[in-house]
């Protein structure tokens, strides 16, 4: 227990620096908004995949010309992420200066670091652009914003965008003799405005000039170099196996010591595993190969049983085999939340946060099942996942949602629940042990 108390005191304080760092805080919450986005996105996907477009549906009413609505809601969705998170970053980190009164100015208005961070990210885009004509050539396009740099392949791109320039015009609006002071009679919104004004056409300037100088001494685009640089490397990294599980790991080892793992590390996975599953769910839409074993939904279905450190199954091994009065009130309680995948009651209730017994299957078992979860989907025993489904969504109902209506995933999943019942065992028998070396009273 010592050893335990000694890393929580060492890790805590580091953790939570990391949790509240501006930057990070930015990013976490800018993709949490983005989240209805997707499960729409996805619900139309399915829709067309199961329904509008499914052979067996159209020998009984043919309803295929219902599926260019999948293409409707994906363009207003999927299409637009990376111009969806790279507004509302600048309009986050915008917001955290304010409220920290690192900027104290009441004209000073988050919004306008929001548009701003959208500008800079389009005159970083090229307007110049391949593409295929109906007769099978290829020809360049111009003025043309392509869809690859304003969906999930783009936010990288956004991302940096909106850091930097919202960085920039915070430091510059600090600069008194940069504001147009407007008269009082002038409503709001202009004095505002004018207020901003020449620290964003400073920022807008410097950005502009930048990508010109690139352009004509390299010939190369700000989001390619950043593409090359930053995004394939992390995407090579967080959709790898070695990769997945050290994410994985370390998220639930987080949350043995009471931290939210998985909002700690979503500013550094969400960008490629968004990216993962668009590109699944256009391979699910167009009939094509199913690219990426490695998603969000996968990682939720298959290493979330239950909630965090898959919670489900040792509520069931409780309920099961303790003897122990307190632990099985606690299961008792935290069996129908864990279905909903919410795990706080029996976290904090039991409690395994901190608690040196459930500590280590909690930390380990959610790998496991990844690594059992990858092998079944990559020889085809289970299909990829081509939909995000609801984080509250039942296990079992999830997976088949998330694999498109692959029962042989549901399946997968109850042999998983079953195997972590079996692996959860020996720790509630230590648990009921130590509490019989206490002197506690056991039931039966």
């Amino acid at each position: 227990m010592k050893f335990v108390d000694k890393m929580s005191e060492k890790l805590l304080p580091i953790v939570s620096k990391i949790n509240g760092q501006r930057h990070l805080l930015a990013i976490r919450d800018a993709f949490i908004i983005t989240m209805p986005l997707v499960m729409a996105a996805s619900f139309m996907i399915l829709l067309n995949a199961l329904i509008f477009s499914n052979a067996v549906v159209q020998k009984f009413v043919d309803l295929s010309f219902l599926s260019e609505l999948a293409v409707i809601v994906n363009n207003g969705t999927m299409s637009i992420l990376a111009i969806i998170v790279c507004y509302n970053i600048g309009v986050n980190l915008a917001n955290y200066y304010i409220k920290s009164k690192s900027i104290d100015d009441p004209s000073f208005n988050a919004v306008h670091a929001g548009v701003l961070s959208l500008a800079t990210m389009f005159i970083l885009m090229p307007v110049n652009t391949m593409v295929s004509l109906v007769d099978g050539t290829s020809a360049e396009a111009t003025g043309i914003f392509p869809q690859a740099l304003t969906s999930s392949s783009g936010l990288a791109t956004a991302m940096i965008c909106a850091l930097l320039s919202t960085e920039l015009f915070v430091h510059l609006a600090k600069f008194k003799k940069l504001k147009i002071k407007m008269p009082d009679g002038v409503p709001p919104a202009v004095a505002t405005s004018f207020n901003s004004l020449v620290p964003e056409v400073i920022v807008v300037l410097i950005f502009g000039i930048f990508v010109f100088v690139l352009k004509k001494t390299t010939g190369l685009n700000v989001p390619d170099l950043i593409n090359l640089a930053i995004q394939t490397p992390l995407k090579g990294f967080v959709l790898s196996i070695p990769g997945m599980l050290f994410l994985q790991f370390f998220s639930d080892f987080l949350w043995v010591f009471g931290m939210h793992g998985s909002s700690i590390l979503a500013p550094i996975k969400q960008a490629p595993m968004l990216q993962s599953i668009e590109e699944n769910m256009t391979a699910f839409q167009n009939h094509e190969v199913i690219p990426n074993i490695i998603t969000e939904p996968f990682a939720n279905a298959f290493g979330l049983i239950g909630g965090g450190g898959c919670i489900l199954p040792l509520v069931i091994a409780i309920l099961w085999i303790s003897r122990r009065r307190d632990e099985r009130q606690i299961a008792k309680m935290g069996l129908t939340t864990c279905l909903f995948n919410i795990t706080e009651p029996v976290m904090f209730g039991l409690p395994v946060v901190m608690n040196p017994i459930f500590m280590i299957p909690c930390a380990l078992i959610p790998s496991i099942n990844l690594i059992i979860a990858y092998f079944a989907t990559s020889v085809g025993l289970i299909g990829k996942t081509v939909a995000a489904a609801p984080w509250i969504t039942p296990p079992v109902i999830q997976s088949v949602i998330a694999t498109g209506g692959d029962l042989k995933a549901g399946v997968l999943t109850i042999a998983l629940i079953v195997l972590d019942i079996f692996l959860f065992m020996p720790f509630v028998l230590a648990s009921n042990k130590a509490a019989q070396m206490r002197g506690d009273e056991l039931i039966g």
